[in-house]
């Protein structure tokens, strides 16, 4: 099979990778055999949880002076408003669908208007030639 006349990049990309991904593989695994390196680990995620922990407690502490819910309040109302949205669900009959009943037709007229089987008379002109409805 005859080589192609340009390289492909996507090929070119994926070698990399995977070579840079074998190389990193071989840096952590020789590196995780160091008593060393394991206790910077070990310390690194000690003071990460204390920050992250710190954090939340701060930013709880700002929401409620700010007098603002809680991701944890917010994701508590969502529930028990979804809870509320279902027991309405099972109130309604269960024809209802959201459709409105189609209304009556309507047979009386507002007093003044023309019965539909009068003919409705052309509007006259006033003086100035602007047309009235009145009769």
């Amino acid at each position: 099979m005859a080589s192609p006349a340009f390289p492909d990049p996507f090929q070119i990309w994926r070698e990399a990778l995977s070579k840079l991904e074998n190389d990193a593989n071989a840096l952590a695994t020789g590196s995780m055999k160091s008593q060393e390196v394991l206790q910077s680990l070990h310390q690194f995620s000690s003071v990460w949880l204390s920050m992250q922990q710190v954090f939340d407690k701060t930013i709880e502490d700002y929401l409620r002076r700010a007098n603002l819910p809680s991701r944890k309040e917010v994701a508590e109302l969502a529930v028990s408003l979804k809870r509320i949205e279902d027991k309405l669900d099972r109130l309604l009959p269960p024809d209802a669908s959201g459709m409105s009943a189609p209304r009556p037709a309507r047979t009386r007229r507002p007093p003044g208007a023309a019965s539909p089987s009068e003919p409705v008379a052309p509007a006259k002109e006033t003086r100035r030639g602007a047309r009235t409805d009145k009769g």
